[in-house]
C-alpha cells in the first residue's frame, strides 16, 4: 500500500515539475512584438495554470491560489488588480456557495438527503428518477456547480442501477439505468437555472444584467417568476 502511495506522489511531482518548467520556458522566451512584456508574462502564467489543472498536477484551488501569488510576487499584476475581483458581491457569494458545498460533500449530507427522498417515493421507477431530481432540487442552492453535483449524485445513482440488475458489464445498462442516470442529467442541467447559486455562471449574469439597469434577483423575485414555470414544464417533459 505505502509502495503504491509513494508512485502516486511520485507521478504528481513529476507533473508538477514538468508544469513549472513549461511556465518559466514560456515566460522567458521572446513574445510578439505586439505585446506588451507583462501581456505576454500574465499568459504564460494562465497557460500554465490552465495546463496544471488539465494534467492534474494540482487541484484548480490550488493552482487558482499560486497563479494569483505568483502574479503580484513577479509584478505582472498589482495587488489591487489581483484581488479587485473579490471586491465584488457576486464573487464572495460563488466562493461561500463552493464552501458550503464542500462542506455538504464532505459531511456526507447530500447523499443522505438523496438516500431519503429516494426512500420516501422511490417506489417505481419513474418515482427513484424524479427522487434523484428532487434531491438535486434541494442540494442544489448550496453548489455552484452541477459537476460538483454529479459527484455526490453519480455514487447514489450507479448504487441503485446495479441493485436493480442493471449494470454496463453485463449489458443490462439499458434495463433500468441508462434511464437514471439520464434523468439525473436532465435534473442536473435543469436545476442550474432554478436557483440563483446553482451554478457560478448565475450571479455573473445577474451582476453584468445589473450593469445595464436590469435587477434580477431574489429580492425583487424577478430570479423564480423566470424560471419556475420554465423549469417545471421541462421537468414534466422528462
Amino acid at each position: 500500500m505505502s509502495h503504491h502511495y509513494t508512485n502516486k506522489y511520485k507521478k504528481e511531482h513529476i507533473k508538477q515539475a514538468v508544469v513549472i518548467l513549461i511556465g518559466v520556458v514560456l515566460y522567458n522566451i521572446p513574445h510578439p512584438l505586439a505585446l506588451e512584456d507583462n501581456a505576454w508574462h500574465l499568459f504564460a502564467v494562465f497557460f500554465t495554470t490552465i495546463l496544471a489543472v488539465v494534467s492534474e498536477a494540482t487541484s484548480i484551488f490550488a493552482a487558482s491560489v499560486l497563479a494569483l501569488s505568483v502574479s503580484v510576487l513577479l509584478g505582472i499584476l498589482t495587488p489591487k488588480e489581483a484581488y479587485s475581483g473579490f471586491s465584488k458581491g457576486f464573487i464572495l457569494l460563488i466562493v461561500i456557495a463552493f464552501l458550503i458545498s464542500r462542506a455538504v460533500i464532505k459531511s456526507g449530507l447530500g447523499k443522505r438527503i438523496a438516500f431519503l427522498i429516494i426512500k420516501k417515493f422511490g417506489k417505481s421507477s419513474l418515482g427513484l428518477a424524479y427522487s434523484i431530481i428532487l434531491a438535486d432540487i434541494f442540494i442544489s442552492p448550496a453548489f455552484p456547480s452541477n459537476t460538483a453535483r454529479s459527484g455526490v449524485l453519480f455514487p447514489v445513482v450507479n448504487a441503485l442501477s446495479h441493485d436493480s440488475g442493471s449494470k454496463v458489464a453485463d449489458g443490462t445498462r439499458k434495463k433500468l439505468g441508462a434511464f437514471l442516470m439520464m434523468s439525473s442529467m436532465a435534473g442536473l442541467t435543469l436545476s442550474s437555472t432554478l436557483w440563483l447559486t446553482a451554478m457560478a455562471a448565475n450571479p455573473t449574469g445577474v451582476a453584468i444584467a445589473k450593469e445595464y439597469g436590469i435587477d434580477i434577483s431574489y429580492t425583487h423575485g424577478f430570479w423564480e417568476h423566470l424560471c419556475l414555470l420554465s423549469y417545471f414544464f421541462s421537468l414534466c417533459r422528462i
